[in-house]
């Protein structure tokens, strides 16, 4: 038996040395070892999770390694384990990362590879229930399924625990993705049920399993609303008849319910959250660094200029444009371009006046709160959020920054004639809520100044304004503060010069001073050398701070 045993293990370790050797990857030198751990699920199952990890190999230096809870096979996980960690520290990893592919911390599965590789240095990622990316899976899931969402109940099932307090903590993990979805798609009601893995004892799987059907039943046989059924787990998957899928799918025969049986894989977005959670962990190298500039969109001649003033910047760096106002599939479209370029951390630069400007609903969109901003994303079709394997920032707003304020001065003087009869108007969009209008005006305030020092001649005076166009209710107030400002500047002589405070063009103002005697510069901003300037300064700043987080040392050097 003992022969057996030793062959079963030296076995083991051979093909961890000959089967699965990583192919070559583009990490630094110096990139962590990888070590995923995921469910043993049967042959259909692991071959599933083969699949993601195959496309994540390519780009880092990893192992995967399946953990099954029977008793037999401890000791071959075991030296699985450790083997793996061996290999990766031979190939140069001075530091070893477990990604664990499970969606709770409370999956026995972890708990497991924990205390098998207790002796050994290594550091736990988070698990994927806790990343956007798993709602956005189970958003996915649940829109193939919805029709009337709003009469709806969402029914997620869940599967692997192996004590009471396991199933407890999955279902409330479980719970915190289905209540995010539920908010999303406006779903009446959510209900989670978790069936326990085989390995749990007789009397705990009976009683868990028992009201785990009954749970189900429930949710699918009320008559206030229509079930979509949907798996969301790692359950056995041993052939197409040997699966967890099957039990339930007899469970809910015959009932009135939207059913998909997808279960969590096979999902190209869980290969993604894998890239995440080692970027997390990978040095940080200027090359791995991308960014993404949103703009407004307002058509070919407007995004032209927008387009010139960054052209310069595409030669220095991985760099793309995503036009709209935090639209999830314009920055996914462009985050997915600078990603497929080599970009393991991206930055989405807001190009808007303040910064303000859209900085809550980018910030959600992007994964970096939960908190919806004014616009709120709620969508009937297509993904809520962005779905990316990079690690993603956002920052923005030129507020009340010389480099732009030096723009608009030019603008000034370029339609300037007697400066001591002129009165400059800086006028800009404005924005809906009071305190934040407040803020764009403060901002324009200290552009004046600026203008005021730099100006050769002494202006009669500059004012600012903002015309709020968006909102019918202030606009018409805003609009006729603007025409008195216009028409005070015309008396005794005088000339009033408006200046176009947007990104390109004057909109809708000569509709909003019809009739008036004014002089209109429409340029707008871009395209300037300044506002090249400006990008490529946020651009380097964010650089600098990424680099420095990842060597202290860097910022002294530098």
């Amino acid at each position: 038996m003992r022969t057996r045993t030793q062959a079963l293990i030296i076995w083991t370790v051979l093909s961890l040395t000959l089967g699965t050797a990583p192919r070559a990857f583009d990490a630094p030198l110096t990139s962590p070892g990888f070590l995923v751990i995921a469910p043993d699920r049967g042959y259909l199952g692991n071959e599933e999770i083969r699949a993601i990890w195959e496309d994540f190999r390519k780009g880092y230096r990893t192992r995967l390694v399946f953990i099954s809870l029977a008793e037999d096979f401890e000791r071959e996980v075991h030296v699985t384990l450790e083997g793996a960690v061996a290999e990766m520290q031979r190939e140069g990893a001075k530091e070893i990362v477990l990604i664990p592919l499970v969606l709770s911390e409370a999956d026995p599965h972890l708990k497991k590879a924990r205390d098998l590789l207790a002796t050994a240095e290594i550091r736990i990622g988070p698990v994927l229930g806790r990343d956007l990316l798993a709602g956005q899976i189970l958003e996915d899931r649940v829109r193939a399924l919805a029709k009337e969402p709003h009469e709806e109940r969402l029914v997620v099932i869940g599967f692997g625990a192996t004590t009471r307090e396991e199933a407890e903590t999955m279902t409330r993990d479980l719970q915190a993705l289905a209540s995010e979805v539920q908010e999303t798609l406006h779903l009446a009601d959510t209900a989670v049920a978790v069936f326990d893995h085989g390995q749990a004892p007789d009397a705990v799987r009976d009683h868990d399993n028992q009201l785990a059907e009954e749970t189900i039943l429930r949710a699918v046989e009320s008559t206030d609303f229509c079930a979509l059924v949907t798996p969301f787990h790692l359950g056995f998957k041993h052939t197409a008849s040997m699966r967890l899928g099957r039990r339930v799918e007899a469970l809910i025969r015959g009932l009135s319910v939207a059913y998909d049986g997808r279960e969590l894989l096979p999902d190209p977005l869980v290969a993604r959250w894998l890239r995440k959670v080692a970027n997390l962990y990978t040095p940080v190298r200027r090359e791995d660094l991308a960014v993404v500039v949103m703009t407004h969109e307002a058509g070919e001649y407007y995004n032209e200029r927008i387009l010139t003033a960054l052209e310069p910047l595409r030669r220095k760096y991985n760099l793309e444009v995503a036009f709209g106002m935090a639209d999830p599939d314009t920055l996914e479209a462009a985050i997915d371009k600078v990603e497929a370029g080599g970009a393991r951390r991206i930055h989405v630069l807001r190009l808007y006046h303040i910064s303000l400007s859209l900085n809550q609903d980018t910030a959600y969109v992007l994964g970096l709160s939960n908190t919806r901003g004014d616009m709120g994303h709620m969508r009937k079709n297509g993904p809520s959020r962005v779905r990316s394997g990079a690690l993603l920032s956002t920052s923005g707003g030129f507020d009340d920054h010389p480099l732009i304020a030096e723009i608009l001065f030019h603008r000034a003087l370029e339609v300037s004639q007697d400066p001591v009869r002129e009165t400059v108007i800086l006028l800009a969009h404005g924005a809906g809520k009071d305190e934040d209008d407040r803020f764009w005006i403060e901002q324009m305030e200290r552009q004046a100044e600026f203008i005021r020092a730099k100006a050769p001649g002494n202006f009669r005076a500059i004012k600012v304004a903002t015309v709020r166009e968006d909102w019918p209710d202030k606009r018409e107030r805003a609009v006729a503060d603007v025409r008195k400002m216009v028409e005070d500047a015309q008396r005794d002589g005088g000339r009033a010069l408006v200046i176009s405070n947007r990104i390109a063009g004057a909109g809708p103002y000569r509709r909003f001073l019809a009739g008036l005697d004014y002089v209109l510069n429409d340029q707008g901003i871009a395209p300037h050398p300044n506002l090249t300037r400006w990008i490529e300064e946020q651009i380097e700043a964010w650089i600098k701070t990424q680099l420095a987080a990842a060597d202290p040392s860097w910022a002294r050097q530098k």
